[in-house]
């Protein structure tokens, strides 16, 4: 098999997408004129205080000047900004599992399963149809998210540093600025749509796998939403454990990395990506700094191999979902 046939195998344009997307499409119901009109106005508020408070962050760095009054003229937009992002991470995540649970669920409820099975087309093609179609109904979502994160994650960054190191900044006259590297900030906010997008692909999964073992829609969705959590947290702690048992020199050289990767499954990066946009305040010293962070290049590898995690687990739930289809009669995959 090529490179090209495993990628569309993995991410499929056949009926079962097509079908599924179009019954998503339909059974979504049309808000009325005034809500649609007031998520628009929200979405494009948050959107913009969460640009303002990405460029002003870049340009203080790019310019090395404090950013920090630009938290306090701007406050409290930069706190409800924090709590949206928040919100809408985890109002996404419920409507991505619930669509995807409802996938394969509904066709029990509605007795439409055997048909679809008789049809002969196997269970990959039936789980990742019904996957890829819930992954490209929710996408333009996640990457609006995507970029409320960044936005968010240079906001809680400068919030941290004002809070708990304001006595330093005007008691101490030792009190030294140091400034996120631009590429930091940069690369961090790729971070951070990236890794919104591997957790739509997770929880789409997630809903394909509980739905595959359950014969009602609101069993498949509890079930989605523990394998998430689950899988999350068990997938950290593994690695933890496994770091545990690895040689003293290994378990020093790599206690950040691998920790900061088992802390960004269970949060979606979002400390990993506040850390590399938060500025520092060096007041413990009469020593000049350099006024910007040099790039550490341990958190690059920590997010990288959390994105590698992220496709691991998607490719295991979903073979998970593959055999519980075919333990429901599916024609197993060639």
């Amino acid at each position: 098999m090529t490179p090209f046939q495993r990628l569309s195998a993995f991410f499929p344009d056949n009926a079962i997408t097509h079908a599924e997307r179009s019954y998503q499409q339909r059974s979504s119901k049309p808000l009325p004129k005034w809500r649609v009109w007031l998520n628009f106005a929200a979405k494009w508020a948050t959107l913009t205080i969460a640009l303002l408070m990405f460029g002003g962050l870049l340009i203080g760095s790019l310019t090395v000047r404090d950013p920090t009054p630009l938290v306090e003229k701007l406050n409290p937009l930069p706190n409800i900004l924090i709590i949206v992002t928040l919100f809408y991470h985890f109002y996404l995540m419920f409507q991505t599992i619930s669509l995807s649970a409802n996938s394969i669920a509904r066709e029990k409820e509605s007795q439409t399963w055997d048909m679809l099975v008789l049809t002969g087309i196997d269970a990959r093609q039936i789980v990742r149809g019904k996957w890829w179609a819930t992954v490209q109904r929710q996408f333009p979502r996640y990457i609006l998210l995507g970029l409320f994160r960044v936005g968010a994650s240079a906001a809680a960054g400068l919030l941290l540093i004002t809070i708990f190191n304001s006595a330093g900044i005007y008691y101490s006259s030792a009190g030294q600025l140091q400034l996120a590297h631009p590429i930091s900030i940069l690369i961090s906010a790729v971070f951070a749509v990236a890794l919104t997008v591997a957790n739509l692909g997770l929880s789409a999964a997630c809903g394909v796998m509980g739905s595959a073992i359950s014969k009602s829609s609101m069993t498949a969705i509890t079930r989605g939403i523990a394998n998430q959590i689950v899988l999350s947290s068990l997938s950290a702690l593994g690695i933890s454990i496994l770091l545990s048992f690895s040689p003293s020199t290994l378990r020093y050289n790599g206690y950040s990395l691998v920790g900061t990767s088992a802390v960004s499954l269970i949060d979606n990066g979002y400390t990993m990506t506040t850390n590399a946009m938060s500025i520092r305040y060096n007041y413990r010293t009469d020593a000049p700094v350099p006024p910007i962070i040099s790039i550490e290049p341990g958190w690059i590898i920590a997010g990288l191999v959390t994105l590698v995690l992220y496709a691991l687990l998607i490719w295991l739930v979903l073979w998970w979902a593959e055999k519980r289809a075919v333990d429901a009669l599916a024609t197993p995959a060639p």
